[in-house]
């Protein structure tokens, strides 16, 4: 099973740089990720969340199964939460870069939210526990990648509805790319099913 969702973390990393790619006549950083979900990308950024919505719930069961009492019993929780983010995200279109909210928009809104979020406290709460499961770079890797998330989780909230709106597109990039990477590192190294 941890195959399948390393499998499916490393496919989130693929779709991202798809998205980047295929999407050559937008700015590369001023828009949100759900704007390639409005556009001709839409259909791959829905298999993108669908991607996303089943590896969290792989990576629960695997922290579950784990039977390891160091692991707090929240982090399955949050990760069931970005799962259930990511679904809503799926669900609920956003509106394009620039438009009028929506009521749809507004529940995409805080379904991304969810998901971000949950996926925030899940590197805060099993960071530790990974850096103590190794020694030497790949603890400091951990140590890192937890770093670059919380400030780009940062800076994905302080952009979000500021005068700095310009910089959200690149910091949720960041955030994207460095806890998708977190996640697929995570999944290879808990104790397999």
């Amino acid at each position: 099973m941890e195959i399948l969702a390393a499998a499916l973390y490393a496919l989130d990393l693929l779709f991202l740089l798809l998205f980047q790619v295929l999407n050559r006549d937008q700015p590369a950083f001023a828009h949100p990720i759900s704007e390639y979900g409005l556009g001709g990308t839409a259909r791959l950024f829905r298999i993108y969340l669908i991607a996303g919505c089943i590896a969290p719930l792989i990576l629960a069961w695997q922290v579950h199964a784990s039977g390891d009492p160091d692991f707090p019993a929240s982090v399955t929780v949050y990760l069931a939460l970005v799962a259930l983010g990511r679904l809503g995200i799926a669900t609920w279109k956003d509106d394009p870069h620039d438009a009028p909210r929506t009521p749809r928009g507004n529940l995409h809104r805080a379904a991304a939210l969810l998901a971000f979020t949950c996926a925030f406290l899940t590197v805060v709460e099993v960071t530790p526990e990974l850096v103590a499961l190794h020694e030497g770079a790949r603890s400091v890797a951990d140590q890192l990648l937890k770093q670059v998330i919380s400030a780009s989780f940062l800076a994905v909230v302080v952009t979000i509805a500021s005068p700095l709106r310009r910089f959200f597109g690149l910091a949720e990039r960041i955030f994207l790319w460095s806890t998708a990477l977190w996640f697929l590192l995570a999944t290879l190294t808990l104790p397999p099913l």
